[in-house]
């Protein structure tokens, strides 16, 4: 994700528009670029969602999620990040959009009335019988919503719609539910990989991009999309009278690209697309899905084969190549957000200003974004803080400034750009359908290279 906020204090700061809009060594490891070979044998929720949309915008929602327990514990409850219950300034005191509208109708557990508790974005249901390890349940959750007008990431945009965290999300269970509540400043849900069935019913035909395999640009008022080892799931409704829309080919993905008419940027967008996604498949290592799609819709986040980024020429470049570098460290290899921010949006960033160096064959070019991200309010001295411990200004600082900073100036002294690929490229053949945490990237990195790193890492990461 990259913050128009943090561009605007940038730009007051230094007159200028910042590509921030609205965000040699001996190695002891073969670092050449992997195939993807560590999918995981099973995920532990499956979900079967049904999405019926009304005239007026409103929607009804039925989410069927097959929920296996692979804990050791017995359950008594299951939890769930519903996060349309918190995009509303009662739930969540800082929140500034129109409020969303939400109304569950139904939670039931294999079929039979559940009683639940929801407080915030926390979805707790409850079970007439424990869960013992290795059992499944099935929850169903049936519900309507009305979006928000030009709200954040869940949205209504004239006659678009833009369906971000908007299903239950079954949370991660480690002894108990850690949901945390919803905090716009960052990513605040952490969630698992899982396995979707999206069926929709729309009430005239619209493109549809989603995180499933979509097939062909073509609108249309029904269909199913599906896929498998998702994060989380993602979809856009939008006009076909809006869009200009192409598909091109990088390497073995189809990169699918919808960009305003009226923006007169389909070519650009595609061609550095396509040069950003090569590039990171090459160096960093092979993205494994058919499908990327990417909206330009100035939403400037990234989701699970999709991504939301600038509306106009001049902001998209590093925005752009940010949020597909995304797809690598985010989503194939992923973190925990509210804890450990860093892990994705910092490689990310240090990823894509490695791209921007080489394609300008300038550095100073290629990092500038990072470099003034640092700048612009002193950063905390530890990059790996929860969301709750980073005030607005330096969580952009440390995460999206400091982090890529001080990977720069370490494989400057360490073999250089290439070399940092190369370390990219075996974190990243390490850890494809994993969570990564701090101590796990510390001892990757103790063994990748040679001599004790622990005077670099010791002094940035907790």
């Amino acid at each position: 994700m990259k913050f128009k906020l943090w561009a605007i204090g940038v730009a007051i700061a230094i007159g200028i528009i910042a590509f921030f809009v609205l965000k040699a060594t001996v190695f002891n490891t073969d670092a050449s670029p992997q195939p993807l070979g560590n999918e995981p044998d099973r995920t532990n929720a499956i979900y079967n969602i049904k999405l019926k949309k009304g005239e007026q915008g409103d929607f009804e929602v039925s989410s069927s999620v097959n929920v296996t327990n692979d804990s050791p514990d017995s359950w008594s409850d299951i939890g769930f990040y519903l996060v349309p219950n918190a995009m509303n300034s009662e739930e969540t005191p800082l929140y500034e959009d129109e409020d969303l509208v939400i109304d569950i109708s139904s939670i039931t557990v294999d079929g039979e009335e559940a009683a639940y508790e929801l407080d915030n974005n926390e979805l707790l249901v409850e079970l007439n019988a424990k869960l013992a390890p290795k059992s499944a349940a099935n929850v169903t959750v049936e519900y309507s919503m009305i979006l928000p007008e030009n709200g954040m990431r869940l949205s209504q945009v004239e006659d678009n719609y833009y369906l971000a965290h908007w299903y239950p999300m079954l949370g991660f269970y480690d002894d108990g539910w850690d949901i945390k509540d919803y905090d716009s400043k960052g990513e605040s849900y952490d969630t698992d990989y899982g396995d979707f069935t999206v069926s929709y019913e729309l009430s005239k035909d619209y493109l549809v991009a989603s995180s499933g395999e979509d097939g062909s640009i073509e609108a249309a008022s029904t269909g199913t999309v599906t896929g498998e080892n998702i994060k989380d799931f993602y979809m856009a409704i939008m006009d076909p009278e809006e869009w200009e829309v192409e598909s091109v080919q990088a390497n073995e993905t189809e990169l699918r690209v919808f960009t305003p008419r009226s923006a007169n940027m389909l070519e650009e967008t595609s061609e550095l697309a396509v040069d950003a996604f090569v590039y990171f498949e090459d160096n960093i290592g092979d993205n494994p899905f058919a499908e990327l799609d990417i909206i330009s819709n100035d939403g400037y986040m990234e989701y699970p084969n999709i991504i939301e980024v600038a509306a106009d020429e001049e902001s998209q470049e590093s925005v752009l190549v940010h949020e597909i570098a995304h797809q690598w460290f985010y989503f194939i290899v992923t973190n925990d957000p509210y804890n450990e921010a860093w892990l994705d949006e910092g490689l990310t960033e240090f990823s894509s200003s490695l791209f921007l160096s080489e394609r300008y064959d300038d550095d100073e070019y290629g990092f500038w974004s990072a470099t003034m991200a640092a700048e612009y309010y002193p950063p905390e001295t530890y990059v790996n803080l929860p969301l709750d411990e980073f005030e607005e200004e330096t969580y952009y600082s440390t995460i999206y400034g400091k982090v890529p900073v001080l990977l720069k100036e370490f494989f400057d002294d360490n073999g250089g750009n290439k070399a940092a690929l190369e370390f990219l490229s075996a974190y990243y053949a390490n850890f494809q359908f994993k969570q990564v945490d701090t101590v796990e990237f510390k001892e990757f990195f103790e063994g990748y290279f040679d001599g004790d790193q622990s005077e670099f890492l010791d002094g940035w990461l907790k």
